[in-house]
Parts: structure tokens; C-alpha cells; sequence
């Protein structure tokens, strides 16, 4: 059996521009820009925390499906929530904020 040459073996041209490559690179995915829903507008930058929840599949689902249908981000969504659930349960416990 021959050994093969892969270096011999024709390339497959791209039918993509150099230009559609790079302005995918630079505003795809990762590039999305940081949320301001629970920040106000003249904080300086604060440093961020991941948080991860184990939800059901269909519970997943119908609000994924419904963040997109409506054109929002899931998480934006979900800090905005997490930011009116927790002025309820400071008001509840009577934190107040200087």
C-alpha cells in the first residue's frame, strides 16, 4: 500500500471572502455586547459572577423559544428578574441601601 501525500492534494477554495471572515470574527458570537438592564448608567464597570441553574428541558425550551421569538437576549431576562426579585425580598427584609 502507497503512502499518501497530503501536501500534493488540491485545496479547497473558499468561497467566502477575507472581508465576510473578519467582520464575522468581530461582531460574532462572543462579541455581544454587556448587558446594562441592572447597571445604572453612571457606575463605573463592575466585575462579574457566573451563575449556573440546572433547569428542566421543557422549562429551558419555552423560555429560550420565547426570548427568541420576542428578539431579547435570555440574559438580560434573567437579570433583569433577578434585579426586581431582589428589591422585593430587601424591601421584605428591610435592607436598605446608602
Amino acid at each position: 500500500m502507497a503512502k499518501k501525500n497530503f501536501q500534493s492534494a488540491p485545496k479547497p477554495k473558499s468561497s467566502v471572502s477575507p472581508e465576510a471572515i473578519e467582520a464575522f470574527e468581530n461582531g460574532g458570537a462572543g462579541h455581544d455586547t454587556p448587558s446594562k438592564a441592572v447597571k445604572p448608567a453612571n457606575s463605573p464597570q463592575e466585575p462579574t459572577r457566573r451563575l449556573s441553574i440546572d433547569l428542566p428541558q421543557t422549562m429551558h425550551l419555552r423560555f429560550k423559544t420565547a426570548c427568541s421569538a420576542t428578539q431579547r437576549k435570555m440574559t438580560k431576562e434573567i437579570e433583569a428578574f433577578i434585579s426586581g426579585r431582589t428589591t422585593e425580598l430587601e424591601e421584605e427584609a428591610g435592607i436598605t441601601h446608602k
